[in-house]
């Protein structure tokens, strides 16, 4: 887990994002080495007769390179956590902030619930509104994120009593 902090205006700021970091022109590379030795393979059987191998080819370049792509743009989600004295600020987005929600800080809570097999979802409560957060971790990187989140936040309310 990719947390780290920051702090604007006196607010508290965490920053969570994927344990995975991909490096796109390496992965340019990789798939450019991959359709190479691919398709090469595919024209050398297409030259002996056996041309049907060739659309097959393609269709599993073009699989490795949505695979790739799709790899690449999740390891840019970013979550951004803003706690004020009164206010909870979530932004959640690639690059930007695409969603946004506000929570009132003494009403914020963070619940853990249980999924299939052995996984957790991290999720934060206020008033009927609920936004997961830290989805794209491994699970014992959530429970790890729920610890913090519940510390950083406290239970409903004794955190902004604390402040003041």
């Amino acid at each position: 887990m990719a947390v780290t902090e920051a702090s604007q205006q006196g607010d508290d700021c965490r920053v969570i994002r994927p344990d995975f970091a991909v490096d796109w022109p390496q992965t340019v590379r990789i798939f450019v080495g991959m359709a190479t030795v691919t398709l090469s393979v595919a024209a050398g059987f297409a030259a002996m007769g056996y041309w049907p191998i060739l659309p097959f080819a393609g269709l599993e370049v073009m699989a490795l390179g949505a695979a790739l792509y799709a790899s690449a743009r999740r390891s840019l989600d970013t979550q951004v956590l803003r706690l004020s004295a009164d206010w909870l600020l979530i932004e959640k987005g690639r690059r930007r902030p695409e969603q946004r929600w506000q929570f009132q800080r003494a009403w914020a809570e963070v619940v853990v619930e249980p999924t299939s097999g052995s996984g957790v979802r991290v999720v934060i409560r206020s008033r009927g509104e609920a936004v997961e957060v830290g989805e794209f971790l491994a699970p014992e990187a959530r429970w790890g994120l729920a610890r913090e989140l519940r510390s950083w936040i406290g239970p409903m309310g004794s955190a902004l009593a604390a402040d003041r």
